[in-house]
């Protein structure tokens, strides 16, 4: 009975790995990692209003967001600040 249940654990778990990994994008642009790059959905830029300060630390990780308020040309250096180097991302959203 228990080597049922590691056969099952173990072919579920292989199950989940393979259908858990990232799809390749197509199109993507060499440029899109750099700092100041927008990301559809999230990022829309001062001149369309956005005013919150929003970053990502690593190409992968997760989008943050300042919770107190960041003027207007400070956003790369509270990015960089907060990620302890150099953010991957960085832009303004709403």
């Amino acid at each position: 009975m228990k080597l049922k249940t590691l056969m099952m654990s173990l072919a579920f778990g292989a199950f989940l790995s393979a259908c858990g990994g990232p799809l390749p994008e197509e199109g993507v642009d060499s440029m899109a990692d750099e700092i100041g790059s927008a990301e559809q959905g999230v990022c829309e830029g001062w001149e369309s209003g956005g005013r919150r300060c929003t970053w990502k630390c690593s190409s992968g990780g997760m989008w943050i967001y300042a919770t107190g308020q960041v003027s207007y040309g400070g956003c790369t250096a509270y990015a960089n600040d907060f990620c302890k180097g150099t953010a991957s991302s960085v832009c303004w959203s709403r």
